[in-house]
């Protein structure tokens, strides 16, 4: 092997590996082993996010929650159909479990990989390995505190600036008659009586006690009349939210991939770094792939996938130093 790792081995050390060199057969017996693995991972991990499906919810709506609260719209999200909650639910717990056991299956990955290595690189293989789940959680955090906040502020910014049409105003009769006040409150009041309305300014809701409960309506707060009420859909935002998840938590990957490749001596830190050009068009097409068709996540996944591949260049040229010395 050519790159970082020195191209000769030690004899006892390539004895140990031809010995256990696997037949093509057995390579297959080890893949379906790990794909079998991989796949009760992802079960297990589902059936757990199906148990705790309202938490996961609860998360996954958080963002815009609190963009809506913040920005005075109603903090609330849209089922287009009678199963609609139902089958978002489901979805969240699969796409969750997905994202959830994504770890576990690129431990298969690497144990499948290692064993066509030296007994060296299979030590080294399983240092990398954390650091894959590192960088996975990492992708999937700043996904989540970071990229959300601003793909999502944009796009309810953006909506509440396009006006409605105007219209002649209807003539009506002014009369002295006064105008009745509702109670303006930072909170719900402890014993409301029936008849008692007010206006929740936390909640953005005015309410009213009635003998059946309270009567709740969700208000948006507006400087002018906007075209367009920003309330999203149940499903579409659960499937924004986890698959932008899981494409964040894979190509945070890149910086192993590349460190991978220079120190097996695939491809050499050289080429890889005089490809900058070829792989700063892949990372945006890798980027609009991954990500809903919006320039702003585009924009948002292509920057730190070629930050993330100067890393692993980075790192590549720091483990060849030190070896060299």
């Amino acid at each position: 092997m050519s790159g970082i790792m020195d191209d000769t081995k030690p004899d006892a050390e390539a004895q140990e590996t031809n010995a256990a060199r696997m037949s093509f057969g057995d390579h297959l017996d080890e893949l379906r082993s790990c794909i079998i693995r991989a796949l009760i991972g992802v079960v297990i991990a589902t059936g757990m996010c199906l148990a705790f499906g309202d938490t996961i919810l609860e998360i996954v709506y958080r963002p815009l929650n609190v963009l809506q609260h913040e920005t005075g719209m109603p903090t609330q999200l849209q089922a287009l159909s009678p199963q609609g909650p139902f089958t978002s639910y489901l979805k969240v717990a699969i796409l969750s479990g997905l994202v959830v056991s994504a770890p576990w299956v690129l431990l298969q990955v690497w144990s499948f990989v290692a064993v066509g290595l030296y007994a060296r690189e299979r030590r080294f293989a399983k240092l990398l390995a954390p650091i894959s789940l590192g960088l996975f959680a990492a992708g999937v955090a700043f996904l989540y505190f970071l990229v959300l906040p601003i793909v999502l502020g944009f796009f309810l910014r953006f909506n509440a600036t396009l006006a409605a049409p105007t219209f002649e105003p209807v003539a009506s009769q002014t009369t002295d008659t006064p105008v009745g006040r509702i109670p303006i409150l930072g909170e719900d009041p402890l014993e409301p009586e029936i008849g008692d309305a007010w206006v929740n300014v936390t909640t953005n809701e005015l309410k009213i006690e009635t003998e059946r409960g309270t009567l709740v309506m969700s208000m948006e707060r507006r400087e002018g009349a906007s075209a367009i009420r920003s309330q999203f859909a149940l499903d579409f935002y659960i499937s924004f939210v986890l698959m932008l998840a899981l494409a964040f938590g894979i190509a945070f990957e890149l910086p192993i991939v590349v460190y991978f490749l220079a120190w097996t001596g695939i491809v050499t830190i050289a080429e890889m770094a005089s490809a900058r050009r070829y792989v700063f068009l892949g990372t945006v097409v890798a980027s609009a792939m991954l990500t809903p068709p919006d320039v702003i996540s585009q924009v948002l996944l292509a920057g730190p996938m070629y930050l993330l591949f100067e890393l692993g260049l980075v790192a590549a040229r720091l483990t060849q130093r030190k070896s060299s010395d």
